[in-house]
């Protein structure tokens, strides 16, 4: 899976649902992040946090307004609060300004790498963030690599053209339907209460750009391990959902333009049937045939290594692993023409 970089610019509605005044007196949050409160003394060297001490840190991307009179407008920006809680955070940061945050219209929340891996501290931010007044729980939900807290700042200062935040990382790569409940918070909060599985992307910063690059597994409500690019490309496979994908092997690369799987149980086995059609955007010289059979290796050993890394991890994130039975992967792969004439 390439890296990607998924930013969607802030569009509001607010004809006809608020008035003009009480437009004018809240900050619209677009991303939020949380960390644990001991990252406060090192993140205070970055960012300027109100508060000195708490459990958690707070911070919010506020949205760029355009104003309708003259050229003024009010830039975005990030606020950062230390505190024990969501409530007492938005409440203290709204003391230093004339307009309430406002968590109506927030696309995206970026769970730290401290609370991610902290079952108790996991389990009562999403139970805080979902106990928000206003919230709009239909958010992507990320992890962050290191601090979210400066994964929000470093969003918010690469966009130049107001309210930059991160907006459904599958949907926009290629996800249809069953993949989309691992990214929104909804879907967390679900597999927390239900012990189930949770895939959750991961964000970090690579020299000065915000990237999506592997996630995490939530397992039984707490940490599992880290998963790959490839590891979720494999479990796109496995959820009928690669198409978009891009496969490369030797100077080749195919695009996936359709996908279908049946998985089913024969003679104490598991049986996985793919079959794809594909079309080639580099490496012509050979066969259909030939880039075939090699997408067809390159593809069972990517879901063959995806099974295997959900084993490892104890935590089935692929929704194929009973038991102990063996699984038997099969795919079929056809070389599709890229033009009309066939």
């Amino acid at each position: 899976m390439k890296k990607m970089l998924v930013f969607l610019y802030a569009v509001f509605l607010l004809t006809g649902c608020y008035d003009k005044t009480e437009t004018e007196d809240r900050r619209y949050a677009v991303i939020m992040g949380i960390d644990g409160g001991e990252a406060g003394k090192k993140l205070s060297e970055k960012l300027n946090i109100t508060g000195r001490e708490g459990k958690y840190i707070l911070s919010v991307g506020e949205a760029k307004l355009e104003s309708d009179i003259g050229n003024d407008s009010e830039e975005q920006k990030t606020t950062a609060v230390i505190g024990d809680t969501i409530p007492q955070m938005c409440s203290d940061a709204d003391k230093y300004s004339d307009k309430e945050i406002y968590f109506g219209q927030l696309k995206a929340a970026v769970l730290g790498r401290d609370i991610i891996t902290d079952r108790e501290k996991l389990a009562e931010t999403v139970y805080n963030i979902e106990r928000m007044e206003g919230i709009n729980t239909k958010v992507v939900v990320f992890a962050s690599d290191g601090a979210a807290a400066l994964n929000i700042e470093n969003v918010m200062n690469n966009d130049t053209r107001g309210g930059l935040y991160l907006w459904d990382y599958y949907r926009n790569n290629g996800y249809d339907s069953d993949m989309n409940e691992y990214t929104d918070f909804e879907g967390l909060i679900k597999s927390l209460r239900e012990n189930d599985t949770f895939i959750i992307p991961v964000i970090r910063e690579e020299n000065g750009e915000t990237v999506l690059r592997g996630g995490v597994v939530i397992n039984d409500g707490e940490y599992a391990g880290d998963i790959t690019d490839d590891d979720m490309t494999g479990v796109k496979w496995l959820e009928g959902e690669a198409k978009g994908e891009t496969v490369t092997f030797d100077g080749v690369t195919a695009v996936v333009k359709k996908e279908t799987i049946d998985i089913y149980e024969q003679e104490g086995l598991k049986i996985i049937e793919i079959y794809a059609e594909c079309t080639l955007e580099s490496g012509y010289g050979k066969s259909t045939e030939y880039y075939a059979e090699e997408l067809e290796t390159v593809i069972k050993s990517n879901i063959e290594n995806t099974i295997n890394k959900a084993q490892k991890l104890d935590a089935d994130f692929t929704g194929v692993l009973y038991g102990d039975k063996k699984v038997i992967i099969s795919p079929d792969i056809r070389i599709i023409s890229t033009g009309v004439i066939k």
